[in-house]
């Protein structure tokens, strides 16, 4: 016989079911940018990578033909370039070397973690109750919180690499290219993060120095690789129907969301229309925002990649959604990278 009691228990299985529904159904979409090459690689066949001069410059050469590969992979490009890496020096008499090219160059890398403390507010328990409301909003008795003040360690770790290189035509001995780059980390571990909602950058997450160095070096690498091939990226990205930031996709703005089914259906002009319209009315909503972004980025040359970015920066200002930030980040970066005559108006 039915038990009447149990109909609490099959109400909350209901909305756990529908909860879990509805986090599964995030809208994404996949946005492809195609970044040409700076220079013509179109007579080599083989390029070797040499001794690069300075410390770590094994995880220099190691990374870039690991990327060289995943490139030529991903494009399926009809000149294939074979790569080879070389642990020797420069050579004196190119002659006895299997390629057509060589790469090679100079690296300066450094790393430092900086330990020290800092004062964080925090809250605790006094072992003492009073009548209050649990999680669900019911009637009972909660522990009574208290504020205090401790000193929390932290760790500042700091890392620069400038990678210089040059690329020689041995056939006709010329130099065909050559540039610099760099990139910078600078990141906390510790201290307020310890107690902040989120689980990123606490003391038990600071890797090894040698896994943050190969992480830089990874991205040095796909900038040069940048400027030498021809490369096509390609992301999934999530869309934001405006929701509530705690609310995992639950609701949302019902125009935001009808610009988003358009996206998806391949009606980018109207879905870019709908979040317009949607901004005449609510000019600080940053998910419309955030969605143009995506809109404009999609398009993929450096003119609409500069609108994203101007589109990302509004969702930030009026929002602190993690996506925001990914997307300022990813925008950044892909903008860094065009080629330098792209910039060039």
């Amino acid at each position: 016989m039915y038990n009447s009691r149990n109909m609490p228990l099959l109400y909350l299985g209901v909305a756990l079911i529908a909860l879990y529904g509805c986090v599964g159904c995030v809208q994404k979409t996949r946005i492809t940018v195609i970044r040409h090459a700076e220079v013509s690689l179109q007579d080599i066949r083989t390029l070797a990578i040499l001794k690069f001069d300075g410390m770590h410059e094994k995880l220099v050469r190691k990374a870039l033909y690991n990327k060289i590969i995943e490139v030529q992979n991903l494009t399926n490009k009809v000149d294939y370039i074979r790569v080879i890496n070389i642990g020797q020096t420069r050579f004196d008499n190119f002659d006895d070397l299997d390629a057509g090219a060589v790469i090679s160059g100079g690296v300066v890398a450094t790393i430092k973690d900086v330990h020290d403390t800092e004062k964080v507010k925090i809250q605790e328990g006094t072992g003492e109750y009073k009548e209050g409301k649990n999680v669900f909003g019911q009637k009972a008795e909660v522990e009574i919180q208290r504020t205090v003040i401790r000193e929390v360690p932290y760790v500042m770790r700091q890392a620069n690499i400038i990678v210089d290189f040059n690329i020689v035509n041995l056939k006709t001995k010329q130099r065909i290219f050559a540039d610099k780059v760099s990139e910078k980390y600078k990141e906390k571990f510790g201290g307020k993060n310890e107690y902040r909602s989120y689980l990123e950058s606490r003391m038990s997450q600071l890797p090894p120095q040698n896994q943050t160095l190969e992480e830089l070096f990874d991205k040095v690498a796909s900038r040069i690789v940048a400027k030498i091939f021809t490369t096509e990226i390609t992301g999934i990205v999530e869309f934001d129907n405006g929701s509530n930031k705690y609310a995992m996709g639950i609701g949302g703005n019902k125009k935001v969301k009808k610009g988003i089914k358009c996206a998806k259906n391949g009606e980018w002009e109207k879905g870019i229309e709908i979040w317009m319209d949607v901004l005449n009315t609510e000019p600080e909503n940053s998910a419309a925002f955030y969605n143009l972004g995506i809109a404009y980025e999609k398009i993929g040359d450096l003119e609409n990649l500069k609108i994203a970015q101007k589109m990302y920066k509004k969702a930030v200002k009026h929002g602190d959604k993690e996506i925001y930030l990914d997307a300022m980040q990813r925008i950044r970066e892909t903008i860094r990278d065009f080629p330098k005559e792209s910039h060039i108006r």
